[in-house]
């Protein structure tokens, strides 16, 4: 089934990409994925939308922090050696840099209070230290992707079927 685009506002769309996570040079498996974003963005603007477009960057996550470890450098001077290379490879493809590029590091605090407040409202769980989002609390949850909760195999959260 086909539904015809509308804008939220008229003549402007917004919209959010994830980016790299920056533990290492990317390649070009990951380069598809924003020459997609890059083509859907040529897209909007030749059909004469104004087009603002946020891609995130995970600059800490546990490669990173093995990394880390293992060169026995900071985790800025880690992470920055491949956002420089990444902003780099961007420019030679010819991408359209989006307005902005949040790091994960930047919103720590706030991410921390979303996951409490997930958990407090049973929205998400707890299982061998690590917090899952408890899809069977989002009545919507696959509508997009056309995926049918009770086709999906349980047990991904570790905690078994009733999360």
């Amino acid at each position: 089934q086909k539904d015809k685009f509308v804008p939220i506002q008229p003549n402007r769309v917004s919209f959010y990409s994830c980016g790299p996570t920056v533990y290492d040079y990317a390649h070009i498996g990951n380069f598809r994925a924003f020459l997609m974003y890059d083509t859907v963005k040529r897209w909007l603007q030749y059909c004469g939308y104004d087009v603002d477009h946020v891609c995130n960057l995970t600059d800490v996550d546990d490669k990173i922090i093995a990394k880390m470890l293992l060169e026995r450098k900071a985790l800025r001077e880690i992470t920055q050696r491949y956002i420089d290379s990444f902003f780099s490879d961007l420019s030679v493809l010819n991408i359209i840099p989006a307005r902005a590029y949040p790091k994960a590091t930047e919103y720590i605090p706030a991410i921390d209070n979303i996951v409490k407040e997930l958990v407090e409202t049973e929205h998400a769980y707890v299982s061998n230290n690590s917090v899952y989002f408890r899809v069977k609390s989002f009545p919507s949850y696959g509508t997009m992707s056309n995926v049918k909760l009770d086709e999906v195999r349980h047990g991904g959260g570790e905690s078994g079927p009733n999360q």
